[in-house]
């Protein structure tokens, strides 16, 4: 799997591209780099971005572990807001299984969206 991190300070975003075929072990270990951050409490948005990848590899008990990961940092962060950008060629059962788990467990918001400018558009509007 390949991914690209970009921090965007100025707006207290972080926007997470993936291409080729991804896993959960990896998605982990991205999430738990951005929830240990120090800006993390600061944190607007975050925005995943699996539009370019070839083939994603998560079961549905690792986006329920997801969902809950981020329940649980939504403690340090309740106004975050988490979007996520499905793959164009399959439906998005990524992200509507994660948006179910999260809305049960956090506090903090999620939504799926086709494009990188309309989820950077709705994570720095105004917040719940």
């Amino acid at each position: 799997m390949s991914y690209k991190l970009k921090m965007e300070p100025k707006e207290l975003g972080i926007v997470i591209t993936f291409s080729g075929i991804i896993d959960a072990e990896e998605i982990d270990k991205i999430q738990q780099k951005i929830n240990s951050d120090k800006l993390f409490p600061q944190m607007r948005y975050q925005i995943w971005d699996f539009s370019k990848a070839k083939e994603i590899n998560v079961s549905i008990d690792q986006i329920q572990h997801f969902a809950m990961q981020a329940a649980v940092a939504s403690g340090k962060n309740p106004k975050i807001r988490i979007a996520i950008i499905p793959r164009k060629s399959s439906p998005n059962t990524l992200g509507k299984t994660f948006h179910t788990f999260e809305n049960v467990w956090g506090s903090c918001e999620s939504k799926s969206f086709s494009n990188i400018d309309t989820a950077k558009k709705w994570g720095k509007s105004s917040q719940k």
